[in-house]
């Protein structure tokens, strides 16, 4: 078994999964080269740097790694493992060593990447969370990568959902960034799965996070960005996924809304659009239920035409006034009512639509 010797490369600074492809193909028994003398790597042509790594391993460095796998549901895949996720080995830049930690099962279903801002709407915060909660419950695990925003939302609604979901980290499995997401990673091991390429101890250098979002989208079947900006890591993501042959969804928001404008520019280049959890379902060619259940409540037909004077980002009272036409006193009436009946919400600076 090679996994002592992938675990000692994936250690090794500036050494990737394409210099560990090269080493493989010469080398299948890597014991057999981290046997040979410095001088002898030399002569075979391993560059001089790789070869010192090589030659002067300390292989106690590893023993972290065997501690850390005798807790429960913990786990170390490599490429030569039947558990590695087959999707994610078809990439050009697999991770050689997955550090998993949760239900492995998690990986049997099909899975969607849904990534976005670390800074949501309030809309885009439930939009995200009522998504995977739609999706998680057709047997769909979710994939995102643990941080605040879209990606933590993802991972409450499949939680809420009884669903899997996988959170893909940029630091080590043992180092949850960011730290007040501690009780959420917990709660994913519960019945998903924290994941992480990364050695044990690894910390949330800037460097890690775009080579994580290439796992988040090399998992899945599909990307889904929720909300992003312009210059935004899941915009990284979506290409990302593009480059792995992989589709990209996107769901348009507010034309007023910046952080809606990078689902905007995706879609622009031809990402599907997406308005409801079925048309995900429907790309990833999952069979929909031929009964669905209403998930928004009918418009109260006396406060129809204040609710169009709502939109679905934030709107001020003193426009809802101005575009009502009412009075102070029955438009803040009439909101209490709709805000009773779910059909619209106070959020900072006003009240935001949540019905059609």
């Amino acid at each position: 078994m090679n996994k002592r010797f992938f675990l000692a490369l994936n250690r090794m600074p500036q050494v990737g999964p394409r210099t560990v492809a090269k080493l493989l193909r010469r080398w299948p028994s890597l014991q057999e080269l981290f046997e040979l003398p410095l001088s002898q790597l030399e002569q075979l042509g391993v560059p001089t740097s790789l070869a010192m790594k090589i030659a002067t391993f300390d292989f106690r460095q590893l023993d972290m790694d065997w501690r850390w796998l005798e807790a429960e549901n913990q786990v170390i895949l490599t490429w030569e493992d039947a558990l590695y996720p087959p999707l994610l080995k078809e990439i050009h830049d697999a991770p050689p060593v997955l550090y998993a930690k949760g239900d492995v099962s998690s990986f049997h279903q099909p899975m969607l990447a849904m990534v976005g801002t670390r800074n949501p709407s309030v809309t885009g915060s439930e939009t995200a969370r009522r998504f995977a909660v739609e999706l998680s419950a057709k047997k769909i695990t979710i994939v995102s990568g643990l941080a605040l925003g879209i990606d933590a939302e993802a991972h409450r609604g499949c939680i809420d959902a009884q669903g899997k979901t996988i959170a893909v980290m940029g630091t080590g499995i043992d180092c949850i960034y960011p730290r007040r997401h501690l009780k959420l990673a917990e709660q994913i091991t519960e019945n998903g799965l924290l994941l992480s390429e990364l050695p044990l101890q690894s910390p949330p250098i800037a460097g890690h996070f775009p080579r994580r979002n290439r796992i988040i989208s090399g998992l899945s079947l599909c990307t889904l960005v929720v909300e992003a900006a312009i210059k935004s890591g899941s915009l990284i993501t979506a290409r990302m996924a593009l480059e792995q042959n992989r589709d990209v969804l996107a769901i348009p928001g507010s034309i007023y809304n910046p952080q809606a404008r990078g689902c905007h520019y995706l879609l622009q280049q031809g990402a599907k659009v997406v308005t409801c959890s079925d048309d995900v379902l429907e790309e990833l060619q999952i069979e929909l239920e031929l009964t669905t259940t209403e998930l928004t409540p009918v418009l109260a037909s006396e406060n129809k035409n204040l609710v169009k004077c709502i939109g679905f980002e934030v709107t001020r009272v003193d426009q809802i006034i101005l575009r009502s036409g009412l009075t102070v006193d029955k438009v803040v009436s009439e909101l209490a009512c709709l805000e009773l009946q779910g059909i619209v919400k106070a959020v900072p600076g006003g009240y935001l639509r949540c019905t059609v």
